[in-house]
């Protein structure tokens, strides 16, 4: 069994099917990546379910390869920018940034606020790859004050919910949970159906303070053109604003100009993202 860090355990995969070494050294960089302060030997052993020799035979081969550093003070480890140029360097070749900065930076300016472009991953979850904020305003969200996207409380994740099928609705909340981030995060699901509902009607979906206090925002789903016909969601454009700046019916005002920029990235998305793949599950 291998536990991930939000302490679901899955079973291994077969060694006839994959090399495990590989599989727990990218177990290891997922998890050093949400770690801001790093994690220690007894750390990344104890999640990974292995003993600390061979999780120190791993780290020492990631940190030759030059994807994680030690330090030798704190007796941490941590993640290296290898990764994230990495990640970069795929952007760059899709030509996704190059298209699509010009309009997120225009739709930043036209609100005055934080505009976030998200990708969905292989149907599978959506991630956040660029933000930009508005230059009028003094007072500001910061771009990172959170990388992980909660589908039922941000208004990123419910864009992309609203373009789904109710029953793959289903598979991904129950996979993911409905935690109650804040006093107003709904926990319903009945409830959270309705609001995907209308957000589909309206072409936006909407948060206000569920899951940070203090933070509402908008978002639009960016149905692109698949390749055997029809559309589906290939990322979701947002915007944040602080509460005590803008009331729920302000930001919600902001839905119509996120969702016109997402039907324009619509029509230039990179005809190479638009091919629809699906993970399969663990066996």
């Amino acid at each position: 069994m291998i536990e991930n860090r939000s302490g679901s355990r899955r079973a291994a995969k077969p060694v006839e099917t994959t090399v495990l070494a590989v599989e727990r050294a990218l177990q290891a960089i997922e998890m050093l990546s949400g770690a801001a302060d790093g994690l220690s030997l007894a750390e990344i052993s104890r999640e990974l379910i292995i003993n600390k020799a061979i999780a120190s035979r791993l780290l020492e081969t990631l940190e030759h390869a030059g994807y994680v550093w030690r330090d030798n003070i704190a007796q941490r480890y941590h993640l290296t920018y290898r990764v994230s140029n990495l990640g970069l360097r795929q952007l760059q070749q899709s030509g996704l940034l190059g298209q699509c900065t010009s309009l997120l930076e225009d739709l930043a300016e036209r609100t005055g606020e934080l505009v976030r472009l998200s990708v969905v991953e292989r149907g599978e979850k959506i991630t956040w790859i660029y933000a930009v904020v508005g230059t009028r305003r003094t007072l500001r969200i910061d771009p990172n004050f959170n990388f992980e996207v909660s589908i039922h409380s941000h208004a990123t994740g419910k864009a992309w919910l609203m373009t789904l099928k109710p029953e793959r609705v289903a598979e991904l909340l129950e996979r993911d949970g409905m935690a109650a981030l804040t006093r107003h995060t709904n926990v319903d699901t009945k409830v959270l159906r309705k609001e995907l509902d209308a957000a589909s009607r309206r072409g936006f979906a909407t948060t206000y303070e569920e899951n940070e206090i203090g933070v509402g925002a908008v978002a639009a789903p960016i149905m692109a053109p698949r390749l055997s016909g029809g559309t589906e969601c290939v990322g979701v454009i947002s915007v944040a604003a602080p509460t005590n700046r803008m009331t729920r019916a302000e930001i919600e005002n902001c839905g119509p100009l996120a969702a016109e920029v997402a039907n324009r990235l619509a029509l230039m998305w990179p005809l190479d993202e638009r091919a629809p793949v699906r993970l399969q599950r663990p066996a």
